[in-house]
């Protein structure tokens, strides 16, 4: 699927049909979040404003996973993390720090925690299931930026992939711990 038809589809078996369990799994380093200000800010080095900007939307956020929780639904995010932590991951940690004070449930793993999985140098795949319906496979350009995805249907496959997060957000630890200790000390306060 592309870019658009992916999140389409993703929208609607999110918010319809879905209850209960989903996984996600991000491998990725780094990502190009060009629609978000908050992230062109980091890359500016403009801390001070994207931290504010992360802030702001707090509340958004909050309403986010307050639907979520109200519809029956949970999303467990499993975030693999290498050293030393790149500046991307600077930000997005510090914005899944806030998702998590508002009742996100997000785990970290090193890298460790996946290399057996990645032999040959391919890495495992960015992750999203819905329940035990549906996997999809996000894929991205060299550059991190969002190309489409992989709708996966197949009830072996899906319970594989469900399956092997799990087991990651299971050996995780939890984000506000390593934010406290990794992150929150070496955010950069330039402007």
């Amino acid at each position: 699927m592309t870019a658009n038809e992916y999140l389409a589809d993703f929208r609607e078996n999110f918010w319809h049909d879905n209850r209960g369990l989903n996984w996600k799994l991000e491998r990725r380093q780094e990502f190009v979040e060009s629609s978000n200000e908050s992230w062109e800010a980091s890359r500016r080095n403009d801390w001070k404003r994207s931290i504010d900007l992360l802030e702001k939307g707090r509340s958004t956020v909050a309403d986010y996973e307050r639907r979520i929780s109200e519809r029956g639904m949970e999303v467990r995010r499993v975030r693999v993390v290498e050293q030393p932590i790149s500046s991307y991951l600077l930000w997005e940690l510090t914005s899944l720090h806030i998702r998590q004070e508002v009742g996100g449930k997000i785990r970290v793993v090193d890298r460790d925690a996946v290399q057996a999985y990645e032999a040959g140098g391919v890495a495992v795949p960015e992750l999203f299931l819905l329940g035990v319906e549906i996997a999809y496979q996000v894929l991205y350009d060299e550059h991190g930026v969002l190309e489409g995805a992989v709708k996966c249907v197949d009830d072996d496959e899906i319970r594989f992939w469900g399956g092997f997060v799990a087991d990651l957000y299971d050996r995780g630890e939890e984000l506000r711990d390593f934010f406290d200790r990794e992150v929150a000390r070496r955010l950069p306060t330039a402007s």
